[in-house]
């Protein structure tokens, strides 16, 4: 079992003591992550207020809520639940020096005989035989959970304790057969599906609760025990001053937000928070399943790391003042680079691979971020030869097709995909350049210019219009998904702002995948996306209708900013996505309202919330406002795009990117993954020219073929030689 994608909070105390995690949706506590933020422990703890003759009143499902933050920037929250049987208030904080969380509450009932009742879970981790459940027989009683290795204590104002089976058994459910009375006591349960409860033995007034986490029963007693005797005032000013004395935001980006600097403060938190503290550098990319009610195979899970969502998380927090976690995150993707010098798609936070696909981004991306640190003057150490080579030699062994883009749907010739890699490799080509390896640095800037140059070819329809994805890169696509991929092309320096292919396409998509919501403007992702809720709201189920996405109103504010525009609306209209408990979704929900799915036009749908992704979107856009300047742009990349000369670079051909046109005037260059020479026809084999590859010290050979002089619809012919025999076939390209 999963806790609902949509949170509305999210929170942990600084430092590395205390190994908790918390999340919180519909008004409860949530999933609750321990020991490691890959790890949940605790499925969910709700409330319920019950009386003789009625059915129980569930306080996350029937109650109204309003949330808050305690102070601003610290991770700790207020849930006000309002029901028109009684008021509910919570607080939710850990203790920064134990692996314990306390809630602090607040009840009051509007009928005498109104009763509180607390039921909690711990999460089935998938594959396994469930947890255990008990009762410890102490005045009052207290509540213990075994998951695996991990235990959990509850402990409170008890009057009255026992354990169930979720949703068979429970609290909840006895309390629905026995008129609103708690008439069966268990004392212990397992293995399954356990839940445990407790009447809460105060009738009106506030009362305090503690939930320790450790890997022995007897240390969660006693962690629990101990939270709850320090008192939730000692450890929530504890809890305070420890984020207190954490990096703050620069002033400027409050100066520059619409809600003077609340939800900057809070991305900064969240982003920070979703950091593992036994995996330095191990940022997940939320902290949560989304749809998780019926997500139950532990596979489309977002508590892991991907490289796209660890950069965006990094550079965020690299722009906002903290430089020693951008590093950190720098130093984690160093150590999980493959020896071929890619990165899988995405693994758990000891490095473990999860999905094992390729995306060329994500390895373009640590290059970029490499970059960046290196512009910034924080890094200790050169990354080229270890990190920065090898990923610089994965893209030009591997593209310019990628496996999947960064929607991880499908995969070919992408506008995204393509701007990240192209503004790698000049990167690359700078470091290898500093390096003194000026052979490689000139092969690599060769294939960015090549890429570069065809991306508008591959890409983007005789009108003009950029697709999503393309798959042929010898013709043209006629059509193709509207997407707006291509506003990479400007992030990194690329294409200017207000280019005329880029300015039509996004008509196409203001045409196509804009959606107007209450806070202001968002954008669905491409035409034809499946990944969200069904028309009638129920849950993706590996198809339904793609919803409107922070992240791309985000990106739209930039562009918007880039072209000289004012973007204020928009940064006012994320911020208004991120309501009360300033969390920043995957998606929102852009269709009516449908109350009974807890749906609500412009509101988080059931993907996952808050999303690292989308937060840092947002400090990057405040930060380029307030800097007046754009600093994803690679300055090397710009001046050789768009502020250089047109280039005619030369076509490269490669056994992972076989072309069978050239188009008139350019050169060939056939790269090859051994030594070798290339002998090559423009008789039919009448006579030919042998050519040797050049090594390019980069694990690569190139040969050059003079094509540029032959004239159009001729066809000519190569083939390749090495140490160990011929290619055995021949390779044919037309000009054009």
């Amino acid at each position: 079992m999963w806790g609902p994608g949509r949170k509305m909070a999210f929170g942990t105390a600084p430092g590395s003591r205390s190994k908790v995690w918390y999340s919180l949706a519909d008004g409860a506590l949530s999933e609750v992550f321990f020991p490691f933020l890959d790890h949940v422990a605790l499925h969910e703890l709700r409330f319920f207020a019950s009386a003789s003759g009625a059915p129980p009143v569930d306080d996350s499902a029937d109650g109204q809520h309003s949330i808050s933050w305690l102070s601003p920037g610290v991770p700790a929250f207020r849930v006000e639940t309002t029901h028109h049987e009684y008021r509910l208030t919570k607080e939710f904080f850990s203790d920064p020096e134990e692996n314990a969380m306390l809630i602090a509450a607040t009840f009051t009932p509007e009928l005498p005989d109104l009763r509180l009742y607390m039921q909690a879970s711990a999460h089935w981790q998938p594959g396994t035989e469930g947890n255990f459940g008990w009762v410890i027989d102490t005045h009052p009683p207290a509540l213990l959970l075994q998951q695996q290795d991990v235990w959990i204590c509850i402990v409170g104002p008890f009057s009255r304790a026992t354990v169930g089976y979720y949703r068979s058994s429970d609290v909840h459910i006895d309390l629905s057969d026995g008129d609103g009375y708690l008439t069966y006591l268990y004392d212990r349960g397992g293995p399954g599906n356990v839940s445990v409860g407790a009447e809460i033995g105060i009738r009106a007034g506030s009362f305090q609760m503690a939930i320790g986490f450790a890997h022995s029963r007897a240390d969660a007693e006693e962690v629990a025990r101990t939270a709850l005797q320090k008192g939730a005032g000692t450890v929530r000013q504890a809890f305070e001053r420890a984020w207190r004395a954490q990096p703050e935001i620069p002033p400027a980006l409050g100066k520059v937000s619409g809600d003077d600097g609340a939800l900057a403060r809070a991305s900064f938190a969240f982003l920070h928070c979703l950091e593992d503290k036994s995996h330095a550098g191990a940022f997940i990319a939320s902290p949560a399943a989304p749809w998780g009610e019926t997500n139950h195979d532990g596979n489309h899970v977002y508590h892991l790391v991907w490289p796209r969502d660890l950069c965006r998380i990094a550079t965020a927090l690299l722009d906002a003042g903290d430089t020693a976690a951008s590093l950190r995150a720098f130093r984690h993707l160093q150590a999980q680079q493959r020896s071929d010098g890619g990165w899988y798609q995405n693994w758990l936070i000891d490095g473990t691979p999860h999905w094992q696909s390729t995306e060329l981004d994500q390895v373009a991306l640590p290059i970029l971020l490499a970059w960046r640190l290196g512009v910034a003057g924080c890094l200790d150490h050169d990354p080229y030869p270890t990190m920065v080579r090898p990923a610089a030699q994965f893209i030009i062994r591997e593209g310019p097709l990628t496996q999947l883009d960064r929607w991880e749907d499908a995969g070919g010739l992408s506008p995204s995909t393509l701007a990240a890699c192209v503004a790698a490799l000049i990167v690359a080509a700078e470091f290898a350049g500093d390096a003194g390896e000026h052979i490689a640095a000139s092969h690599l800037r060769t294939v960015a210019d090549y890429w570069n140059d065809r991306v508008d070819s591959w890409c983007s329809t005789p009108s003009g219009q950029y697709v999503r994805l393309a798959a042929d890169p010898d013709r043209r696509p006629a059509e193709g998904e509207i997407a707006p991929e291509f506003l990479e092309l400007v992030r990194y320096g690329l294409r200017r702002p207000k280019d005329e292919r880029v300015l039509r396409s996004l008509q196409g998509v203001d045409t196509s995948l804009k959606v107007s919501l209450p806070a202001g403007p968002s954008w669905r992702r491409y035409v034809g996306d499946q990944y969200g809720e069904h028309d009638d709201g129920s849950p993706w189920d590996g198809s339904g209708r793609g919803r409107a996405w922070p992240v791309l109103t985000g990106e739209r504010a930039r562009h918007f900013f880039s072209m000289g525009l004012p973007a204020a609306e928009l940064v006012r209209t994320l911020e208004g996505f991120a309501g009360q408990g300033l969390a920043l979704p995957e998606q929102l929900w852009d269709g009516p309202d449908i109350p009974s799915r807890g749906l609500v036009f412009g509101r988080p749908n059931g993907s996952a919330s808050p999303l690292g992704w989308a937060h840092a979107e947002y400090l990057e856009l405040l930060v380029t406002i307030a800097l007046a300047g754009f600093p994803d742009i690679v300055m090397p990349a710009r001046r050789r795009y768009t502020e250089g000369s047109a280039q005619e670079p030369a076509f490269i051909w490669s056994h992972k990117h076989q072309i069978t046109r050239i188009a008139a005037g350019r050169r060939l260059r056939v790269q090859l993954a051994r030594p070798g020479a290339v002998h090559y026809s423009f008789d039919n084999w009448e006579s030919f020219t042998e050519v040797d590859a050049v090594d390019t010290t980069l694990g690569v050979w190139v040969a050059e073929v003079p094509c540029h002089k032959l004239p159009v619809g001729t066809e000519f012919s190569w083939t390749a030689h090495y140490m160990t025999g011929w290619e055995g076939k021949n390779f044919s390209l037309t000009v054009e």
